[in-house]
């Protein structure tokens, strides 16, 4: 009888967490929604600040690394292979268009909850390290664990939509975890292009209209892309990449 009665309590307690959490996940819909109906970039971002509260509080109540927002479709939700990174981004377009970035990552060791987010977009430069402080903006959508000086630590891919109106970024960069901060950026990319200076991350810069492949292939351990070439040029006589059908790699 008693461990009915315990398993019921159980139960009762499960669901109405369960409860909480969709209620509060309407709440943050609701806010997103909100943001497309406004034109007021102030009000905007303060209702993306909103959101990204509220979405901390959802993840402390739920308390489960394995949480992803299940009703949210707004955002952007990746777990890394090894399980011990999620992270969800998203971005909210101002008035003229110009993007905003919000992020949370949550490491499943050290049992953290990190906030990254950024007021207009910039294109980040391809040495020096960036932290969550300084952070340039992006929508992260893939992950991997790779070692880097014997230390274990992430790349990740991210998109940086239309900051000029006519191109768009790609970007590979290095994050690093501590227990308190993330750390962005590792000297452990030589290109072509650079010769045999190493940078921090790698930036591409291509015309906002086209798509470009960017991704990380595990088994050959190398990053694989489209080969950008000139497809245009602006009315200022600026030249605009884009995928030319070929493809390279960094090994």
């Amino acid at each position: 009888m008693k461990r009915t009665i315990l398993s019921l309590l159980v139960f009762v307690f499960a669901t109405t967490v369960i409860f909480a959490q969709a209620k509060r996940e309407r709440e943050v819909k609701n806010l997103f929604a909100q943001i497309e109906k406004t034109n007021d970039d102030f009000k905007k971002t303060e209702l993306a600040n909103r959101i990204q509260n509220e979405m901390i509080e959802i993840l402390m109540e739920a308390d489960d690394f394995y949480y992803d927002f299940p009703s949210l479709k707004n955002v952007g939700k990746i777990l890394s292979p090894d399980e011990q990174i999620h992270m969800y981004t998203w971005n909210v377009l101002l008035s003229d268009g110009t993007p905003q970035y919000y992020a949370l990552f949550q490491h499943n060791e050290f049992n953290s909850i990190y906030i990254m987010s950024q007021g207009d977009a910039e294109v980040p430069a391809t040495t020096g390290y960036v932290s969550e402080k300084d952070w340039y903006g992006a929508l992260y959508y893939d992950i991997h664990p790779i070692k880097f000086k014997d230390k274990e630590v992430y790349l990740v891919f991210g998109l940086i939509t239309s900051t000029n109106g006519e191109t768009q970024h790609k970007v590979i960069d290095v994050m690093a975890f501590s227990k308190k901060a993330i750390k962005l950026g590792a000297p452990s990319f030589v290109t072509p292009w650079t010769g045999k200076k190493k940078q921090h991350r790698v930036v591409f810069e291509y015309d906002k209209n086209a798509q470009m492949t960017l991704d990380y292939n595990k088994k050959k351990k190398t990053i694989t892309f489209d080969h950008l070439a000139p497809v245009r040029k602006t009315s200022k006589g600026v030249e605009v990449m884009g995928p030319d059908m070929s493809y390279d790699a960094l090994v």
